[in-house]
């Protein structure tokens, strides 16, 4: 049986698309990026979306609650 280890904060949504790459929204539709630091696991990101998904690649989609559709550039350089 696998361990598994409770990380704090409390999601609705979550997505991994690397072990790096793991965002997430509650259910205020709040978003967050994991940051792996034990102190402050999660970094709020601006924005609103009910549902949240991440690529291998780095890409992350989102869906707001009148159904438009966002793609995360916050990382992108300008």
């Amino acid at each position: 049986m696998a361990d598994w280890k409770q990380i704090p904060g409390a999601l609705v949504r979550i997505t991994a698309g690397a072990r790096t790459n793991v965002w997430g929204v509650n259910a205020g539709g709040n978003i967050y990026r994991y940051t792996n630091d034990d102190a402050s696991p999660w970094l709020q990101v601006s924005g609103a979306l009910t549902d949240i998904g991440a690529a291998a690649d780095g890409t992350v989609w989102g869906v707001n609650t009148a159904g438009n559709i966002y793609r995360y550039t916050g990382d992108q350089p300008a």
